[in-house]
């Protein structure tokens, strides 16, 4: 049986102060992230890599055992369309090297457009030129990519498949690395994470998590509906159907 170790998809949102976050004081809200989580995904980076001093400091203002897993820059993924990306590869690797040294580092999420279908060459062409170290995880938006050659090349180079719950693909519980990773978008029919999961719908998904659990050493899931604060409340809620103890360094175990 592997770990399980749940969070959001992104901390620093305006509309968690009051659902998350206290109303009144100065707080830093990572570190206050840290008491109700063990795992947080950096979707900030997609769009904007920060200085590596930026990282430095994630590092150091969370405990020793605390992850992070980070989105590969839009660049690579949905400008350059995973070719002749070397530099910004190189860029992205730099931002990450104060999580990994730090041995904080869970996985780097490349999520590909849905606009890009899966081109067997250019695919296996990028995926070489990842460090063989890095673990990744590769979640798809177009259907072509759920074809048997893609998943061979996910195993071949031990990449993630990142299994996902949002409108328009199915879910598959596929394994294709030493560590499973999941994504909750939320199922809104205007906007995807604009939607706030029920019990139900998260019961649902404990004998799916314990099904990649059995099968992975770590399982990483991460909720995406971040509207309200959705996303904190939900992975709280999986969190407590799931039965997993709350972040081991937490001053909130009454939580």
């Amino acid at each position: 049986m592997g770990e399980v170790v749940l969070g959001t998809s992104g901390w620093d949102y305006p509309e968690w102060v009051g659902p998350v976050y206290p109303r009144h004081g100065t707080i830093d809200r990572l570190r206050f992230y840290t008491d109700l989580f063990p795992i947080v995904e950096v979707n900030s980076t997609f769009y904007r890599l920060p200085r590596v001093s930026v990282a430095e400091s994630w590092a150091r203002r969370t405990p020793r055992r605390f992850r992070f897993a980070a989105k590969f820059p839009q660049t690579i993924t949905h400008e350059r369309r995973l070719v002749g990306a070397e530099e910004e590869l190189g860029r992205f690797l730099e931002v990450l090297s104060p999580l990994r040294d730090a041995g904080k580092f869970a996985a780097a999420l490349l999520q590909l457009p849905p606009s890009l279908a899966f081109d067997p060459a250019n695919v296996r062409a990028f995926y070489e030129r990842l460090p063989a170290d890095l673990p990744v995880a590769v979640e798809f938006r177009e259907p072509s990519w759920r074809s048997a050659e893609s998943f061979d090349l996910l195993r071949e180079f031990r990449l993630a498949y990142v299994v996902v719950d949002e409108p328009f693909l199915p879910i598959d519980l596929e394994v294709t690395a030493s560590f499973s990773y999941i994504r909750w978008h939320g199922r809104g029919e205007q906007l995807w994470y604009d939607y706030t999961y029920s019990k139900d719908e998260l019961t649902d998904w404990v004998p799916k998590v314990r099904a990649l659990e059995e099968r992975s050493e770590h399982v990483y899931g991460f909720f995406n509906n971040h509207f309200r604060g959705d996303a904190a409340v939900n992975a709280q809620g999986l969190t407590e159907q799931l039965g997993l103890p709350p972040p081991p360094w937490s001053s909130k175990l009454d939580r």
